[in-house]
C-alpha cells in the first residue's frame, strides 16, 4: 500500500492519509482490452469472446480429458499442473533427511515422520515448534512449503528449496532474504501476514478459489474446485460445455432438448459459445507473414479480441481484485484493476523493477500492438516455448536479417547472439527466479545515463562502463539508432513537476502512438500536481478514450481537484461498461452524491456497491477497510467510517494509516483525549514509523504543546531523512518558534529533495525575506521564475524584494 500524509497550515493541521495510494497458424487462444473485444465477424454480428452461461459449474480436468487427451497430457507437463500439490514423496523436492539450515543464527531442521514431511522452526514468538508440511507450492526454479495455522491460514516458509540443477547453484536450501535477519517480531517473518498463502498466493495457484475470509472472526475457510491451475482456470466452468459436447446435434446448429426452455437469443449464444463462458480461440485462424512494404511480420487476419492476454493477465499482472470471487467470462478490468507504470514498481522507461510479473511490460511492447499473443510464443498447455533459442523469433522475423552478426554483432551461437539477451533482459526475483522483461525493447544505454534505468548491454558487459556501452551502440547503429525521445524521458520530466513537467505529461497522455498503459500512467501523475485548465481539458478528452485503463486513470487524475470539478467531468462515467471505471467514479463522486440527479443517484448506488465489493475482496488486509473508511467519510457516514477504521486496525494491527486517520477523525469530532491516545498508539504499534511520529507532532502542535510537538517532529525527520514534506514541516515549525538558524537547513533540505516544488521555494523566499536575508530570498524567487517564467506573482514578488533592498 502506498499512502501520503497531507497537511494544511501549521497550527490548524488536518492529517489525511490517502490509500494507494511465418509463424504457424495461431489457432490456440486469444488477446488487448475489454472494449477491443467488440469487432464484427463475417456475418455482421459484433464479436465478443465472453458469453453469458448462467448455469455453468466447475467439473474438473478429469472430465476435460475425455475429449481433449492431447491437451490434457500437455498440461500435465506444465508448471500450472504442479502449482500446488499435497506434500508426499512424489511431489516434495527438498532434502528432508534431518537437514539443518541456519540463517543469522535462526535454525530450521527439515525431517520426516514416516511418510510425512516436517520442519522445526521458530514461531512468531521465537519459540521452536514442529510443523507438518501439508502442501508443496511451486516446482521450478524453487519450491516452497505450506504449513497449516489456526483460523484456516496457511503460511509459506521463507526457507525454500532451490530446485535448479546443482551445477547451476541449485539443490540446496536458501532463505528469501539472504542478506538480512528476519527475526520473529519482524513483519516479514514467515509466520506473519506477508507470507500468508490465503491472501498472497492462493488465488493464482488453484482453480475456482474462494478465499472465504470472515471479517468478524478474522479467519478463512478457503476452498477450491481443484488444487492446481487446471483447464477451467483459463477456460472457465465447463459443465454446460460437457452437455453441448454430449449432443451431436449441437455441432449441426440445433440446441439439445435440455435447452428447449431457452429463448432464441439464448440458444444462439449457447450454440455459438459451445457452452463455454469464454472463447479463447479466434473466430478465424491467424497466420504471420512478412509485410513486403515494412519487412516486418504481420498477422492475417488481425485479432478480433484481446481475450487471451486478458485471461493470462488475471494472474500474470500486478493488480488488485474487484470481486471477492473471480467470475469467469468477464474482461480483465471487470475483475481486476491493474497497476500502471508507477515509479515504485517500474523503472522510468517502463522496464520491470519490483515483482510486477508480465502483463504491464508486455502491453508496452510493439509485439502486443501488432497482435502477438501469449500462445504465439508459449504453448498454452505445457507453458513451454514453441521453439528454443532464436528459432522462436525467426518463426516470424526474417532470419537472414536478424539472426546474423550484421544485426547483433556477436558470434553466432554465443550468449550475445540470442535475441532475448538484448530484447528481454532478466531480473532475478525470490533469489533464484530470473524473469524476462516482456516489453521486448531495443537496448537504450543512453537512457541508463539519463534516467538511471538498466540496459541489456551493461547487464552482460559488466566489465565495461556505461560510456563504453553508449559509444559502442552509436558505432554499430549510429546516433539515429537511439531514436527520438523515449516515453520514459517524458514521464521522468513530467514527474519533476512545474509547468514544463505538466506539459510533458499532457503530451504523453494525448499521443496515441504511445502504449495505452503509458498514457494511463501519465494521467495518474496528474493527481500529484496542481491542476490547470489545460490538464483538466486533457482529462476531459481522455475520459472518452476507447481504452478502459486510460479512462480509469483519467478519473483518478481528478483525485486532488475540488468535488464540484469532479462532478462536472465524470458524472456520466457511472454508466461506463467497465467495472474498474465505474468503481473509481463512485469513489471520486462520493462527496458529491447529493448533487446527482435521481437517475444518476441510482447509477451511483450500483457503482458504490461494486466499490464496496472491491474493498471487501481485500478485507483480510487493512487497505480494503481503509478505503471503505475514506469512502464513508466522504459520504458523511462517520459511524461506518469509524467502524471500518477499527476493522482495519483489528485485522492488521501493525498498519499505521488507519490508526492515524481514525485519530484525526476523532480529533475533528471533538474527542480530543481519545484522539491523542490513538495517535500515540500508532507509535506503540511501530516505534520506527516516521509518519506516526509526524502525526503525533501535529496533534501536539494543534493542542499548543509546542515543545512536545517539535520533539516528535525532529524524530520524524530523523526517521524519514528523504521525506521532503517532513523536512519542510520541521523547518516551518522551527521558524514559527523563532529558530530561523535551525529552520533554514531543514527548509533547504526539503528543496534539495524536491527541487521543483514551488511551495517549498515560496516558503524559503518568504522566511528568508522576513529574516532580513534578502539576497537569499532573491535566489529562491529566481528559481521560482525559472520554473514558471509566465507567473506574474513570482515577478511581483521579485520586484518587491528588490525594492525593499534599496
Amino acid at each position: 500500500m502506498k499512502f501520503s500524509l497531507k497537511s494544511v497550515a501549521l497550527l490548524s493541521l488536518a492529517v489525511i492519509i490517502s490509500s494507494l495510494l511465418a509463424c504457424q497458424p495461431s489457432e490456440q487462444d486469444d488477446s488487448s482490452t475489454a472494449e477491443a473485444d467488440s469487432s464484427t465477424t463475417g456475418d455482421g454480428d459484433a464479436y465478443s469472446p465472453y458469453h453469458n452461461i448462467p448455469d455453468a459449474k466447475y467439473v474438473g480436468a478429469k472430465d476435460c480429458k475425455t475429449c481433449h487427451q492431447k491437451e490434457f497430457d500437455e498440461w500435465k507437463q506444465s508448471d500450472h499442473h504442479r502449482a500446488m500439490e499435497p506434500a508426499n514423496a512424489k511431489t516434495v523436492l527438498g532434502d528432508f533427511n534431518d537437514v539443518d539450515f541456519v540463517h543469522f543464527e535462526h535454525r530450521w531442521r527439515f525431517y520426516k515422520k514416516g511418510e510425512e514431511f516436517w520442519v522445526n522452526a521458530e514461531d512468531e514468538n521465537g519459540k521452536r515448534q514442529d510443523y507438518k508440511i501439508d502442501y508443496t507450492f511451486g516446482f521450478f526454479p524453487l519450491q516452497q512449503y505450506l504449513i497449516p495455522f489456526p483460523g484456516g491460514r496457511y503460511q509459506a516458509l521463507q526457507v525454500c528449496w532451490d530446485s535448479r540443477p546443482k551445477e547451476d547453484g541449485g539443490q540446496r536450501w536458501y532463505h528469501l532474504y539472504p542478506d538480512e535477519e528476519v527475526p520473529p517480531a519482524d513483519v516479514l517473518h514467515w509466520t506473519r501476514r506477508h507470507f500468508n498463502w490465503n491472501f498472497m498466493c492462493a488465488d493464482c495457484h488453484s482453480t475456482n478459489l474462494r478465499k472465504n475470509f470472515d471479517v468478524a472472526s478474522d479467519s478463512y475457510d478457503t476452498q477450491w474446485s481443484e488444487m492446481n491451475v487446471s483447464c477451467e482456470a483459463c477456460h472457465g466452468p465447463a459443465s454446460e460445455h460437457l452437455k453441448w459436447a454430449a449432443h451431436p446435434q449441437n455441432s449441426s446448429g440445433t440446441a439439445s432438448e435440455d435447452h428447449n426452455s431457452l429463448s432464441d437469443d439464448a440458444v444462439k449464444n449457447y450454440l455459438k459459445s459451445k457452452g463455454l463462458v469464454v472463447t479463447l480461440k479466434e473466430p478465424e485462424p491467424g497466420v504471420w507473414s512478412i509485410n513486403p512494404e515494412s519487412g516486418q511480420p504481420q498477422r492475417t487476419p488481425p485479432l478480433k479480441s484481446n481475450v487471451q492476454v486478458e485471461s493470462c493477465a488475471r494472474c500474470h499482472a500486478h493488480r488488485r481484485p474487484l470481486q471477492s470471487k473471480f467470475v469467469a467470462g468477464q474482461s480483465f478490468l471487470d475483475t481486476h484493476n491493474p497497476s500502471v507504470l508507477r515509479d515504485l514498481l517500474y523503472h522510468p522507461d517502463g522496464q520491470i523493477n519490483e515483482e510486477v510479473y508480465v502483463y504491464g511490460s508486455f502491453i508496452q511492447s510493439k509485439m502486443h500492438h501488432a497482435g502477438v499473443r501469449c500462445s504465439d510464443c508459449h504453448n498454452p498447455h505445457t507453458m513451454k516455448l514453441q521453439a528454443q533459442g532464436n528459432a522462436l523469433c525467426v518463426r516470424c522475423h526474417l532470419a537472414d536479417k536478424y539472426n546474423s552478426p550484421k544485426h547483433h554483432f556477436h558470434q553466432l551461437d554465443s550468449t550475445g547472439a540470442r535475441c532475448v539477451e538484448c530484447h528481454m533482459p532478466t531480473k532475478t526475483y525470490m533469489g533464484v527466479d530470473a524473469r524476462r522483461d516482456h516489453s521486448l525493447r531495443i537496448p537504450r544505454p543512453d537512457l541508463s545515463k539519463k534516467l538511471g534505468s538498466p540496459n541489456a548491454c551493461s547487464q552482460c558487459h559488466q566489465d565495461k562502463d556505461l560510456d563504453w556501452a553508449i559509444e559502442t551502440f552509436e558505432e554499430r547503429w549510429g546516433k539515429s539508432g537511439l531514436r527520438n525521445a523515449h516515453y520514459g524521458e517524458l514521464l521522468a520530466a513530467g514527474r519533476q513537476g512545474g509547468t514544463t513537467g505538466m506539459e510533458k505529461l499532457i503530451a504523453l497522455a494525448t499521443d496515441k502512438s504511445f502504449p495505452d498503459i503509458v498514457r494511463a500512467t501519465a494521467l495518474a501523475e496528474f493527481a500529484r500536481q496542481p491542476s490547470t485548465q489545460q490538464s483538466l481539458n486533457t482529462i476531459s478528452q481522455q475520459l472518452q478514450d476507447p481504452n478502459p485503463l486510460v479512462r480509469e486513470q483519467a478519473i483518478f487524475a481528478l483525485e486532488s481537484t475540488a468535488p464540484a470539478q469532479r462532478l462536472s467531468l465524470i458524472r456520466n462515467m457511472l454508466n461506463d461498461p467497465i467495472r474498474a471505471v465505474r468503481v473509481e467514479t463512485a469513489r471520486l463522486l462520493s462527496s458529491s452524491k447529493s448533487q446527482l440527479e435521481a437517475d444518476e443517484q441510482s447509477a451511483w448506488d450500483r457503482a458504490a456497491e461494486e466499490f464496496i465489493a472491491a474493498q471487501m475482496a481485500m478485507s483480510d488486509r487493512a487497505a480494503g477497510h481503509l478505503r471503505l473508511a475514506l469512502f464513508y467519510s466522504d459520504l458523511g457516514q462517520s459511524k461506518k467510517a469509524e467502524a471500518a477504521y477499527r476493522d482495519a486496525i483489528r485485522i492488521e494491527p501493525e498498519a499505521i494509516p488507519p490508526r492515524i486517520n481514525l485519530a484525526e477523525m476523532l480529533y475533528q469530532q471533538g474527542r480530543i483525549e481519545e484522539s491523542g491516545k490513538t495517535f500515540a498508539a500508532a507509535i506503540t504499534a511501530d516505534p520506527s514509523n516516521g509518519v506516526a511520529h509526524e502525526a503525533l507532532a501535529r496533534y501536539y502542535i494543534r493542542s499548543k504543546q509546542y515543545e512536545q510537538g517539535l520533539a516528535e517532529l525532529k524524530l520524524a525527520a530523523q526517521l524519514m531523512p528523504e521525506h521532503a514534506s517532513t523536512q519542510y514541516f520541521l523547518g516551518v515549525a522551527l521558524n514559527s518558534m523563532g529558530q530561523f538558524d535551525e529552520a533554514l537547513p531543514a527548509l533547504q533540505k526539503a528543496h534539495q529533495l524536491d527541487a521543483r516544488n514551488t511551495e517549498y521555494l515560496i516558503g524559503l523566499t518568504t522566511i528568508c525575506r522576513d529574516a532580513g536575508k534578502t539576497e537569499l530570498a532573491l535566489s529562491y524567487v529566481a528559481k521560482l521564475i525559472a520554473l514558471d517564467p509566465q507567473s506574474q506573482s513570482y515577478r511581483q514578488l521579485e520586484a518587491q524584494l528588490k525594492a525593499g533592498s534599496r
